[in-house]
């Protein structure tokens, strides 16, 4: 059973190429839906960088049709892939906020572990990582040498997020994907200080800072609570391999996360990428939002002005005016426009929201979710309740219905949202 294991783990999954620098950054699966990036740096030196090993693999992938065959057939990437299963097994991942890195050295591929020199360039003390916020209501700061790692089967986590112990207490440690969305991770951090009040249905104020030692005190990550029972989109799943959803069930959790959405409004907030797998579950089966960046929006449950990119104003009368723009952002780089309204952002998120609930209902997996949106291309997927759905859960097919109309003008507020689900009824 072991080495199975030890064959299973560290599979490659996906490919990024970057081009300045140059590298080449592999995803893998340490396990299932445990990722961790492994990059491969191409050196600077004009004599060298086309023809090191670490070059050849990035102009290879560069000029591969399908990159990811390319990758599948790398004599290379395959050593690679080999030595990290020797490493690190099937559990074990590099230290907090450490990355990986593929180098051809004395004739051999090899791995070190060490922070990324362009992220840890990047890194500040915590005045300048949260400028928005007074010292005084930062969380307690504690050396990464405080913490250990978690063992990670059974959970979910992406490269920028693992399992940590501090103090006996497991958490979740978060730090920077990159030196480029330093400022929009961390802003996770404050987003969470600044609200008036906490709410239920709203992840808790990250717990500790991390600083890279005892004498550096630039800040490289911070830690959240730890909910064993996962994200909603794991729950969802689980409970329905056993017979245990029903609509009354998955009323809760669309009161819950309309209730902590209208909160967030009421304080001039928003979420910005509300979906399955940004809500954790707790002991109890109590939902919280996560992951409230507000910079990012992933594609498959944006909203068509979101999609779009349209611009929004107000005519003579106050009322809210969407227009197309002549010139498009890329879609993979979309968050809510901080310009917007407050009122246009609401609309935006119920239609989010309108998504979240159907793929609910469906039981959706993730993967299906993503295809979906990937064969709509530049237009929008269609999220059509059914009239096998309208049967199954009248009151939310209703919801749902209303939520994901194409016209924003159409859509429900979150206060209306919760009547409509009889909100009173329940609390």
């Amino acid at each position: 059973m072991q080495t199975m294991q030890r064959e299973s783990s560290w599979t490659y999954d996906s490919v990024l190429l970057s081009y300045a620098p140059r590298r080449v950054t592999l995803q893998v699966l340490i396990v299932n839906q445990v990722m961790e990036n492994i990059i491969c740096h191409v050196g600077d030196n004009h004599h060298t960088k086309h023809q090191s090993p670490e070059a050849r693999l990035f102009d290879a992938l560069a000029a591969a049709p399908d990159p990811s065959a390319a990758v599948r057939a790398s004599h290379s990437v395959t050593t690679i892939l080999t030595l990290c299963r020797s490493r690190y097994g099937h559990q074990a991942r590099p230290t907090f906020a450490n990355a990986l890195f593929a180098h051809y050295t004395a004739g051999e591929w090899q791995l070190s572990e060490k922070m990324d020199p362009l992220l840890l360039a990047a890194l500040r003390p915590a005045p300048q990582t949260f400028p928005r916020t007074t010292q005084s209501r930062l969380p307690p700061n504690i050396p990464r040498s405080q913490l250990s790692n978690a063992a990670v089967l059974g959970d979910f986590f992406s490269p920028q997020t693992s399992k940590v112990v501090h103090q006996g207490l497991q958490y979740v440690g978060k730090h920077p994907r990159d030196w480029n969305r330093l400022d929009a991770d961390f802003a996770e951090v404050e987003n969470a200080l600044n609200l008036p009040r906490p709410h239920p249905n709203l992840l808790p104020a990250p717990q500790y800072i991390v600083t890279i030692s005892s004498t550096d005190h630039r800040i490289c990550g911070f830690l959240i609570l730890y909910y064993p029972n996962g994200d909603l989109y794991q729950w969802s799943r689980k409970l329905s391999s056993q017979g245990r959803r029903s609509e009354s069930l998955l009323r809760e959790w669309a009161l819950a996360t309309a209730s902590a959405m209208e909160f967030l409004l009421e304080c001039g907030e928003w979420h910005g990428d509300l979906k399955p797998d940004n809500i954790f579950v707790g002991e109890v089966g109590n939902l919280v939002l996560a992951d409230r960046t507000r910079n990012f929006a992933t594609i498959a449950f944006a909203s068509p002005e979101l999609l779009d990119d349209q611009i929004v104003t107000r005519n003579e009368e106050g009322q809210l005016q969407y227009q197309p723009r002549e010139t498009k952002r890329p879609r993979q780089y979309l968050g809510l426009p901080a310009q917007w309204p407050l009122d246009a952002k609401e609309n935006s998120e119920v239609y989010a929201y309108g998504v979240l609930l159907l793929v609910l209902v469906r039981n959706m997996s993730l993967s299906e979710v993503y295809r979906k949106a990937r064969e709509a291309g530049s237009q929008y997927p269609d999220w059509s309740v059914t009239t096998e759905e309208e049967a199954s859960f009248p009151k939310l097919a209703e919801v749902i219905r209303c939520c994901i109309q194409l016209n924003p003008l159409n859509r429900p507020n979150f206060t209306t949202i919760l009547y409509m689900l009889g909100h009173d009824a329940v609390h």
